[in-house]
């Protein structure tokens, strides 16, 4: 029994042993393949095509390469990226899948001379070592005849803006500039048109010029930039507007979405009731020791969107009363909605033994979005019961002194 299992087992060794190395990645190999390997090249073009390679290993390999076939096409490995630089070797790191493609270039040149028909290159790279080798055939069928255009009207105009969607407050122009490119071979005259919303204006100018254009000339392959120029009205609301610019070459046609977003202004002011009706209070008024005196205070909004939250508040003198009524006011709209001010009356009462002078307030509106201050002079005269009660104590003096120079009189 013990035999027989130990039979079993040197059997079973070389199994594993074998399933063991299959189950490694190879110490060293790579991959070398042209995606095309058969092309059509037309009189006056070249050959620009990519080489692939990956390193299925797990070292990096530096891979040498070697390209056969007609040397006055003048074959060669390039590298992918510019500046194009002819290279004869490459450092392959370890890689697989996308990832750990690396690609080159295999160009070539016909020459002026060369024949209709089918040239054949190979091209080989290899290891450091030599001990791992891979080769590549690209077969050049050379046709002697210009590349077929494109059909016309693929070849049309093309737009392109950095900042598609902006942001201004109401009344402010939203500025856009576009490149226009034309695709076609010869010069094109360029139309402009704008579909902008109703009540809003747009015109267009040279990117470097302050001068309205409605076209403008474009070179073969070529482009021009231009400033797109939109201005919406003073009381638009806030909120997203959609605009197109289009432009247009005889039945050629393109066009570019765009946005603009009004964000509203809030523009708070204060006055007193003279300065918006010619009469009444002005910012210097008068006032009484002890009593209430009664400013009308005129609030409006001169923004585009709505001032929301607004209190009042004010810097008073010690032992002085101000009060306002109403003391807030929940949302003030734009005056060109409202068409009128708001009036606050501001209640203000001076101590009762305030000395006789001037004396300054600030009067202060603050909602979320402005505010906004004021200052206001009050002018505190005494109250009648001290005029009478001075009076008395004059009169009192008097007739105190009156009495002393009689009585001296007599003696």
């Amino acid at each position: 029994m013990r035999r027989t299992l130990a039979l079993v087992f040197l059997a079973v060794i070389p199994f594993l042993a074998l399933a063991q190395e299959q189950g490694k990645a190879p110490e060293r190999d790579f991959s070398f393949y042209v995606e095309y390997p058969h092309i059509v090249l037309y009189e006056g073009k070249e050959v620009n095509l990519d080489v692939v390679l990956i390193n299925h290993g797990s070292s990096p390999e530096e891979i040498l390469f070697e390209v056969k076939g007609p040397e006055d096409w003048n074959p060669r490995i390039e590298t992918s990226t510019y500046p194009r630089t002819e290279i004869r070797a490459l450092y392959l790191l370890p890689g697989e899948g996308e990832e750990g493609k690396v690609k080159v270039k295999f160009r070539a040149k016909p020459p002026e001379d060369a024949e209709a028909g089918d040239y054949t290159f190979e091209l080989t790279a290899r290891t450091a070592d030599g001990a791992i080798e891979r080769e590549a055939t690209v077969t050049v069928t050379y046709v002697l005849k210009e590349e077929p255009k494109e059909e016309e009207e693929k070849k049309g105009i093309t737009l392109k803006v950095d900042y598609p969607a902006l942001e201004n407050p109401a009344g402010k122009e939203f500025e856009y500039e576009i490149q226009i490119k034309n695709e076609a071979d010869e010069d094109r005259i360029v139309e402009f048109k704008a579909q902008v919303p109703a009540g809003w204006t747009a015109y267009f100018t040279p990117r470097w010029k302050d001068q309205h254009i409605t076209s403008i000339k474009v070179g073969g392959n070529s482009s021009e930039w231009i400033k797109f120029v939109v201005k919406p009205p003073f009381d638009v609301e806030k909120g997203e507007y959609p605009i197109t610019f289009v432009a247009q070459a005889g039945e050629v046609r393109a066009s570019l979405d765009l946005k603009a977003t009004i964000t509203g202004t809030y523009d708070l002011r204060l006055a007193s009731e003279a300065e918006i009706y010619g009469t009444g209070d002005t910012r210097n008024i008068k006032a009484t020791a002890g009593k209430e005196r009664i400013f009308k205070l005129y609030i409006w909004n001169e923004g585009t969107a709505p001032v929301t939250d607004i209190d009042f508040f004010a810097s008073k003198v010690e032992g002085w009363e101000v009060k306002f009524k109403p003391e807030k006011i929940d949302s003030l709209d734009p005056l060109i909605k409202t068409l009128k001010p708001e009036v606050v009356e501001v209640i203000i009462k001076p101590r009762e033994r305030a000395i006789p002078g001037d004396y300054e307030i600030t009067l202060t509106a603050a909602g979320k979005e402005d505010r906004e201050s004021m200052k206001l002079r009050v002018t505190v005269g005494a109250a009648m019961s001290w005029g009478w009660i001075g009076v008395a104590v004059i009169v009192a003096v008097v007739a105190g002194l009156t009495g002393i120079f009689v009585r001296l009189g007599r003696r």
